[in-house]
This record gives C-alpha cells, sequence and structure tokens, in this order.
C-alpha cells in the first residue's frame, strides 16, 4: 500500500488529506497524480505542478513506487 497525503492549498481545495493506494494500481508518482485527479476532481496537471515528495525527498513524475512508500504533495504557494 502506498500513502499519498496533501498538504497546504492543495489539501483545502479539495478537501482531502490524502488516501490509501494499492501498488498494483499506482506504479509511478505519474499515475498517482492521475489517481488523486480522478478521486478529487481536479486535473492531474494541477499535481504535477506540486513539489512532491517520496519517503522525505523530492522526487520526478517518473519514479517508481513501492509498497510502503509515503508521497507527499505540496501545492506551490505564492505571496510577495
Amino acid at each position: 500500500m502506498i500513502k499519498i497525503k496533501l498538504f497546504g492549498s492543495l489539501r483545502l481545495k479539495t478537501g482531502c488529506k490524502g488516501l490509501d493506494a494499492q501498488t498494483e494500481d499506482v506504479k509511478t508518482v505519474k499515475d498517482a497524480c492521475a489517481l488523486m485527479a480522478e478521486a478529487t476532481g481536479m486535473k492531474p496537471s494541477e499535481y504535477k505542478n506540486c513539489v512532491i515528495m517520496l519517503n522525505g525527498k523530492q522526487t520526478k513524475l517518473s519514479s517508481k513506487l513501492s509498497d510502503g512508500d509515503e508521497l507527499v504533495f505540496l501545492a506551490p504557494s505564492g505571496g510577495g
């Protein structure tokens, strides 16, 4: 099982803290973006534009996922 978590404005916008995904359904970070988009009704590109952390380290969309991984999506913040 892969634990997917959302933080920041992404969590507020979707009303979702995250979900658990089966390893056979989510093989890459890109697959996780598609799954989260489907679950929340957002576009996959909105997840791809986030800072994405895999087990505490920034990762790429092409990164492979394994059972027990934790994937965190951090929405980019703005300000000035």
